[in-house]
């Protein structure tokens, strides 16, 4: 367990693997590698490792990151079999219990690994991570990374065969290690179909506070084992970066970092990416909306989600109403429902569209004074999923309506 600054998670991610021992048939061992923490960790750790004398060993000491934190553990461990959880992440009932017997009954196989959610801060799920089985995996590495990182268990001899992590890597390292794994022994990778672990999504963990990071080093990733990353991973960052408008910036910057990184990037995208990149920031809908006192987080062919958020910084002079022009094209005929909510979930509009096609609706602003932040909801219904409701399609996204224009007075 890699852990820094993480005294508000870690106790919960302790009892996590301690409660593995059920099951097992054997001892469990839990190694510590903690960076140097100074929001009290090493009191903590001391406190937990004499609750339980044998079972839980650490060290607290600069490090060069994760990566750099995982493998000064794993070369600590003296077990065979070896799972890696993050200090704010947790373990289902019997996950190791369950990757360990895998692994018992397929001697040949270098890891396991099962299904994930995604949980928030408070451990409420969010969704389940996209996993694959292994068979899918290997056909599927340029559209995203195939594996939840806490849910595998693997031979500690295949990590180290390996190196261990790349620790240049300051956010990607789980996913180019599985690359080199999946590499390194095809059909030696084993999978659990059930829930194995919990990832924790908060603002100050790896996967959002380093967004930018996260994917410039996937394409580093994808172009050293592949060859080249498909231009979808950068437009991805465009969809997250559009998230920060406009209360912590203004589409302006987003458009100049956006460029920024396409240059550095254009090496490491597969043939002609750069010039799909760039023809798909002139065509991306939620660009092309924002405003810098305004933003919709549409997709960038202009769909809504059922539920789209809504961002708007009130000038000096406060708009009243905002107007929203768009279509309403989804497959059924039933009248579009439209709801505003404000951030507290409170009701600030309602109104729908009676029939398909072409729309317009104009609805009040609650009373703020210039300057002030408001964060909206705009509920709609009903909504579909096109590779349900269109032969042919493979679109799986939820979407309610098209988004064409927007306007504040």
């Amino acid at each position: 367990m890699p852990t820094r600054n993480q005294a508000a998670f870690i106790e919960r991610s302790v009892a996590s693997v301690l409660a593995q021992s059920d099951g097992l048939g054997g001892p469990l061992e839990l190694v510590i590698a903690d960076g140097g923490s100074t929001d009290g960790t090493p009191a903590l750790l001391e406190r937990l490792a004499q609750a339980h004398p044998g079972v839980l060993r650490w060290h607290s000491a600069p490090d060069h990151g994760p990566a750099d934190a995982v493998n000064k553990a794993v070369a600590m461990a003296r077990a065979p079999i070896v799972g890696w959880l993050n200090s704010d992440d947790l373990y289902t009932p019997g996950a190791a219990a369950r990757a360990l017997a895998a692994l018992q009954a397929h001697p040949d196989w270098a890891m396991v690994y099962g299904e994930g959610e995604h949980i928030d801060l408070d451990g409420h799920p969010l969704g389940r991570y996209p996993t694959l089985p292994p068979v899918e995996a290997i056909q599927r590495w340029a559209d995203g990374c195939p594996i939840c990182q806490p849910t595998a268990f693997f031979r500690r001899a295949a990590f180290l065969a390996l190196g261990g992590l790349d620790d240049s890597l300051r956010t990607a390292f789980d996913f180019e290690f599985w690359l080199r794994l999946f590499r390194a022994n095809p059909g030696r990778i084993g999978f659990v179909p059930q829930l194995q672990a919990q990832s924790r999504l908060h603002a100050e963990g790896i996967t959002l506070r380093m967004r930018e990071v996260v994917a410039m080093e996937g394409l580093e990733v994808l172009h050293r084992h592949l060859g080249g990353a498909p231009a979808h991973w950068l437009m991805t960052h465009v969809d997250e970066a559009l998230r920060a408008v406009p209360f912590d910036t203004d589409p302006a910057t987003v458009r100049a970092r956006i460029a920024e990184l396409l240059d550095r990037a254009a090496g490491w995208l597969v043939p002609g990416g750069a010039d799909e990149v760039r023809r798909s920031l002139v065509a991306h809908r939620g660009l092309q909306l924002a405003r810098p006192d305004f933003m919709a987080d549409v997709y960038a062919d202009g769909w809504a989600p059922p539920a789209l958020a809504l961002r708007l910084r009130q000038p000096l002079t406060p708009y009243r109403r905002l107007r929203l022009s768009g279509r309403h094209a989804a497959p059924a005929k039933a009248a579009l429902q439209l709801r505003l909510n404000d951030a507290d979930g409170r009701p600030l509009w309602t109104g729908h569209v009676a029939r398909r096609g072409a729309f317009d609706v104009q609805m009040s602003l609650p009373a703020r004074t210039g300057g002030q932040a408001l964060s909206m909801t705009l509920h709609a219904e009903p909504a579909f999923v096109p590779a349900q409701a269109q032969p042919g399609s493979t679109d799986r996204r939820t979407l309610a309506f098209l988004l064409d224009a927007v306007e504040l007075h």
